[in-house]
């Protein structure tokens, strides 16, 4: 397996957390609020424990998952808390969250917001790395965290381990936080290494 030094899993943080930036850019726009984040937390996961390690509640969650194909093969997840998650669909689209809960407007309004979230922060990381990034469409579930993982995360025979990336969101003046997960599988771990120690040698991100 590929290891990273800490200043190389240090610079690939910096470079998702400024995609994540991006994206928290145009929530905010959407919501009129301010957005915060979490310093990214990077840790290497072994595939066979992937779904216990992810799944940090029992509640659950309308999660939304993008496929991001090669060279990036990978996953981007956005896991949204289902309560409080309603009231991000109200800022969005206030005259259809009026009554009661309509389900199929909440996943679609949610499923959306992800796609724009995902979609912000992989054209930066895209740029960064000066590749193009294709992305399957967005699919959505609401369900219990590892039930979602095991629906959504397609893990090869051949996978071993997973670099996760998770970033915490939360919108202001709201009980709101939801998390982010990019899982790159060990088969892109070359492709990492690789552009990572190009892009330090000569534009250190910052």
């Amino acid at each position: 397996m590929i290891s990273y030094s800490d200043e190389e899993l240090d610079f690939v943080a910096e470079i998702f957390n400024i995609g994540v930036n991006k994206a928290a850019e145009s929530l905010g726009a959407l919501v009129d609020r301010e957005i915060s984040l979490s310093v990214p937390n990077l840790s290497l996961i072994q595939a066979i424990d992937l779904v216990s390690e992810l799944c940090m509640t029992t509640d659950s969650v309308c999660g939304v998952f993008k496929r991001i194909a090669d060279p990036l093969g990978s996953y981007a997840v956005i896991l949204f808390p289902r309560r409080e998650s309603v009231k991000l669909v109200g800022y969005v689209v206030p005259s259809a969250m009026a009554g009661e809960e309509p389900a199929q407007i909440y996943v679609d309004a949610i499923t959306e917001i992800g796609n724009v979230l995902i979609g912000a922060c992989l054209g930066s990381i895209a740029d960064t790395f000066g590749i193009a990034i294709n992305l399957d469409a967005p699919v959505a579930y609401i369900d219990h965290p590892s039930d979602f993982f095991l629906k959504s995360i397609i893990i090869d025979d051949l996978c071993e381990y997973f670099l996760d990336i998770r970033i915490s969101m939360a919108v202001e003046n709201t009980s709101l936080t939801f998390y982010w997960d990019f899982l790159l599988p060990d088969s892109v771990f070359h492709f990492l290494k690789h552009h990572t120690a190009r892009l330090m040698a000569t534009s250190p991100v910052r």
